[in-house]
């Protein structure tokens, strides 16, 4: 209730501000909006009637008519229990919300499906009209769902993560360049003397995944040295399996003088499982990790890595989708990068 020239009250709505500016109901939903198809001075007047009438959308109201809502789902990956699984990842997601709110886009996150049962919460959000966009942090989404959401027109961008099950090719997405990471990290290790590496994977088929095992295949054979198998070695991402790779298989140590280790929290319990065997860190055996974590600085020695690009996913995903909320573009013009992980060089390599 706000208080009209004259004295009597009102509710106000977009409309009577139409009427008081004397503008058409949509400039005045599309200042407020802060649309850019409308002029500087124009909005200027109609976000002024609005404060001094106490005026802000009602989101409810706003979903009635026009099937709006002002707010975006995030669709991540079941975060483990185990937090060293899922300490990449849930920064990731903190950063891709901090990123909205600051945009003033409220946002539901949730799994990609319930957690009792099979139903995809992709669409039942999009059903109960709770969202008007999504931002997709995961890989094994169904393809069935990404035609769910082109049947309905509702938009998403992919963030980080290849989908597994269709191709990328028609929708908005933003990825790190994983096989690229994998390259880098495996070539430092040979540009430092390392002949025979050991390499230690994600037991995983997610792509991004494939993909750094793909660069440490292809950076071996560019430089013409061979893959043991035998040093290939897979586990669930935990501190404790980098441990016990290790520990299980120390009598191949003294052969080998590199280690890549795909997640960085498994490249920890690898340093700390060399060390109490007495090998030295570089000095014996090199050891590269891979995501940056803020952990890895915190160890002796500090861990090289790979550097996965957040800021720079969450930032281009918030502002495209700020884009197409405010339909600053074309929905035709997808935005379409692949963004390079870069090399951390600490004390471990």
């Amino acid at each position: 209730m706000c208080i009209y020239p004259g004295g009597h009250t009102i509710n106000i709505t977009i409309k009577d501000i139409a009427k008081i500016a004397g503008v058409s109901h949509s400039t005045v939903s599309r200042s407020l909006n802060d649309s850019p198809k409308v002029n500087v001075e124009t909005k200027r007047r109609i976000r002024e009637i609005a404060e001094e009438f106490d005026f802000e959308f009602n989101a409810g109201a706003r979903s009635l008519s026009t099937r709006k809502t002002g707010t975006v789902g995030i669709i991540h990956p079941e975060l483990n229990n185990d937090f060293s699984a899922s300490l990449f990842c849930s920064a990731l997601i903190s950063e891709t919300m901090s990123k909205l709110d600051a945009a003033g886009i409220d946002f539901i996150p949730s799994y990609s499906s319930s957690k009792n049962n099979t139903i995809s919460n992709i669409r039942r959000l999009t059903r109960q009209n709770k969202v008007d966009a999504f931002i997709i942090i995961e890989s094994m989404i169904s393809a069935d769902d990404y035609t769910f959401l082109k049947k309905h027109g509702i938009p998403l961008i992919q963030l980080h993560y290849r989908p597994k099950f269709c191709s990328a090719k028609s929708i908005n997405y933003i990825f790190s360049d994983n096989l690229t990471g994998g390259i880098l990290a495996t070539n430092f290790l040979i540009e430092h003397g390392c002949k025979r590496i050991m390499c230690i994977t994600i037991k995983s088929d997610h792509p991004e995944i494939l993909d750094r095992r793909d660069g440490f295949l292809k950076a071996m054979k560019n430089h013409n040295l061979p893959v043991d198998k035998n040093l290939i070695f897979e586990a669930d991402c935990t501190f404790l399996n980098g441990e016990r790779i290790i520990k299980e298989n120390k009598e191949i140590l003294s052969s080998i003088d590199g280690i890549f280790v795909h997640a960085d929290i498994m490249a920890l319990g690898v340093i700390k499982e060399l060390q109490e065997l007495g090998y030295n860190v570089p000095g014996d055996i090199r050891v590269i990790g891979y995501d940056d974590i803020e952990l890895g600085t915190y160890f002796k020695p500090k861990l090289t890595t790979i550097h996965q690009p957040k800021e720079t996913l969450a930032v281009r995903a918030c502002n495209r989708l700020v884009e197409i909320l405010k339909e600053e573009s074309n929905p035709g013009d997808l935005l379409q990068e692949v963004i390079p992980p870069y090399l951390i060089e600490r004390e471990s390599c």
